[in-house]
């Protein structure tokens, strides 16, 4: 499927590059710089040499997507409620793509993230609201349950990685 008029092995890479960071930050709550600071780079090329971002976008749009990524996660980095990779990867987004697009993925990436962190508080009260049919005590329900939260950072790059893909497929036509 096109976005932004630009051809399906493009937009699958990006697709794909979404994928594997939302893998890796959902298993190891980290995302590699390899992935994110290399995105910058050729998105940073693509846009010298194309004159459009790598999904198809005029290059202030993308630069517009990109700082306007900084503005929003900047602060969360500084008070330590964002990881440095999740900072890196928004920019990213954002200089392959559009403001658009980067808007999008923000939003939904954010909306996803506060309802897995909530999702991950709330699970031993959830777990008891349920049918007690379904409170079985060696089942995986229970164990999930069980688990204390983690200590550490959301996976915010898988949930803006789900952004991403969500606003990729969002018609033009309400871009």
């Amino acid at each position: 499927m096109p976005v932004f008029g630009v051809s399906s092995p493009t937009t699958a890479l990006v697709l794909a590059w979404a994928l594997v960071i939302a893998w890796t930050d959902w298993r190891h709550r980290r995302i590699p710089n390899l992935l994110s600071l290399g995105a910058w780079v050729v998105g940073i090329c693509v846009l010298v040499f194309s004159g459009r971002s790598v999904l198809g976008a005029e290059p202030a749009s993308a630069l517009l997507a990109a700082a306007g990524a900084l503005l929003v996660t900047l602060p969360g980095y500084v008070t330590k409620r964002l990881g440095a990779g999740d900072v890196k990867f928004l920019v990213a987004i954002g200089l392959l793509s559009s403001w658009p697009l980067t808007l999008i993925c923000f939003t939904v990436g954010t909306l996803l993230g506060a309802a897995v962190g909530l999702l991950s508080q709330q699970r031993h009260s959830l777990y008891l609201a349920l049918p007690s049919v379904l409170q079985q005590p060696d089942s995986w329900l229970a164990r999930w349950a069980a688990r204390q939260p983690a200590a550490r950072h959301i996976p915010l790059g898988t949930c803006l990685s789900v952004g991403l893909i969500a606003a990729m497929l969002t018609p033009p036509s309400l871009l």
